[in-house]
């Protein structure tokens, strides 16, 4: 019976509702006014198939959350990966020029300047090629050598000439040097302070620009001194020959004469 009572109840309600809605659409012509009809005839709708909910997501989940529709969030670009538009690493030193390389970052030993082959010198001064002894006084001793590139020699230049009461008599000594046609090499001499060796302070040189080259040096007592100096005045004498210009060719070697009391 309640049951019954409930059903006449709704079905009296749709009736008054019914007359609402024809009251309105009856009215509205007369009144100018346009009415939206929102629902006739108290139909449902599917909240799936006429509208999207725009709910939060973050309400949280109720009964009727399973009839609401959720944009997904708008997909990003993807990544660039692509290794070749990664900028240039400069891993040290960078990409230079057009070798690649390091550079020479010193000077060549010999100073010289340039030229095909190798030039630099085989040894040092400390470890010159010892050429022997002349006489500074007397006679006309000679000591030569050969060679293609840069390089050390030393001589022992020796006094002969002495004695209770002798005249002073200089020790001397000429370098001559003949290059190759086409490349030019230099002559220096040191000579000692003292019975040592000299390599730095420089006592005769010839940097002639053709192929011979001449330098001479003077040592010890004075040519025409009454009295010698009562020591002896022997020296080692360094000489230097220094690569300038040119192919330093094996074929082309240069030419050296060393003559004592010259």
């Amino acid at each position: 019976m309640e049951e019954f009572e409930q059903g006449g109840m709704l079905a009296l309600s749709l009736a008054t509702m019914k007359s609402y809605v024809t009251a309105l659409l009856v009215l509205a012509p007369l009144a100018g006014v346009g009415v939206l009809v929102g629902c006739a005839e108290g139909a449902d709708v599917d909240p799936a198939e006429s509208f999207i909910s725009t709910g939060p997501v973050e309400a949280g989940k109720g009964e009727d959350d399973d009839d609401s529709v959720t944009m997904p969030p708008p997909s990003n670009p993807p990544e660039d990966d692509d290794p070749d538009d990664d900028p240039e690493v400069d891993a040290g030193g960078g990409k230079g020029g057009p070798d690649g390389g390091a550079g020479d970052g010193g000077t060549k030993p010999d100073a010289g300047g340039g030229g095909g082959g190798n030039c630099t010198a085989t040894n040092k001064c400390i470890t010159a090629t010892d050429l022997g002894s002349v006489s500074g006084d007397t006679g006309s001793d000679t000591k030569s050598a050969q060679g293609h590139t840069s390089q050390w020699f030393t001589v022992r230049v020796t006094e002969n000439h002495d004695g209770f009461g002798s005249a002073g008599r200089s020790l001397k000594l000429t370098a001559e040097l003949t290059s190759p046609a086409g490349t030019n090499y230099d002559v220096y001499l040191y000579v000692p302070a003292s019975d040592t060796q000299e390599c730095s302070a420089v006592s005769g040189q010839s940097t002639s620009t053709t192929v011979n080259d001449s330098a001479n040096v003077r040592f010890g007592e004075g040519d025409g001194d009454l009295f010698g100096n009562g020591s002896k005045d022997d020296r080692t004498v360094t000489v230097e020959v220094r690569h300038v210009s040119g192919t330093c060719d094996p074929n082309q070697k240069w030419s050296l004469t060393l003559t004592g009391n010259k």
